[in-house]
């Protein structure tokens, strides 16, 4: 797979548009919050993947989750989130790296759910 999205993905997710008043729902698999404003028409199989560790690097952010911690290859996530910045600047997901109270509420209550039970 390539780790940069192609020309037609990028055209894609530029052609989402930001919806402020959309709301979130919580990515188990992912673990991580996606918006519906976020989830282009089109895309390829290779675009699904790096929009969805896309979404993987922006959970990490909301959850203050370090660099160093970032899956296997910390590396690979980091430069998918570079060159998606430079290549797809106004895809609606760069808009929510800080999340609203309302947002980080429901982000938490999902992430306890999610490990409600589990020993860490």
């Amino acid at each position: 797979m390539n780790a940069r999205f192609s020309r037609d993905d990028c055209q894609a997710l530029e052609n989402c548009v930001y919806d402020a008043a959309a709301e979130p729902s919580f990515e188990l698999l992912k673990y991580c919050l996606v918006w519906p404003d976020e989830r282009p028409q089109g895309l390829s199989r290779d675009g699904w993947q790096l929009l969805g560790d896309l979404w993987i690097v922006r959970g990490f952010i909301h959850r203050g989750v370090p660099f160093e911690e970032w899956g296997l290859d910390p590396s690979y996530f980091r430069q998918v989130w570079e060159d998606a910045l430079l290549d797809c600047p106004r895809w609606p997901g760069f808009s929510r790296l800080t999340l609203s109270t309302r947002d980080r509420k429901y982000l938490e209550a999902c992430l306890k759910e999610a490990t409600n039970g589990m020993d860490y």
